[in-house]
């Protein structure tokens, strides 16, 4: 036997509806939904800047202008501006870092 929620009635067991009062006696289907976290995600936040693509684009650019300009200019060589790429991502994760501890 099935007992009404609202009014209290027996109803029989396979009844969907009760017989005294017309409720229904299907309890709705419950779903938990989980909230997506940032920290779930595997490739940062949704809505994020993408650090990691401007880097790659940023390493790209200065690795054309440095072969285009390595005869005109003494500095524009790979070897003078590596550092600056090392140094660029170096910041980039600690800015990362800092801006995920907020």
């Amino acid at each position: 036997m099935v007992f009404c929620s609202k009014c209290g009635a027996e109803n029989e067991e396979d009844a969907t509806v009760c017989k005294e009062c017309g409720v229904s006696l299907r309890r709705p289907s419950t779903r938990v939904y989980r909230r997506r976290r940032d920290d779930d995600l595997c490739f940062g936040s949704r809505g994020g800047f993408n650090w990691f693509g401007l880097f790659i684009g940023c390493m790209i650019i200065l690795a054309g202008l440095s072969q285009l300009l390595q005869g005109t200019y003494w500095w524009a060589s790979w070897d003078r501006l590596w550092p600056i790429p090392v140094i660029l991502l170096g910041l980039i994760i600690i800015f990362s870092a800092l801006s995920k501890n907020r």
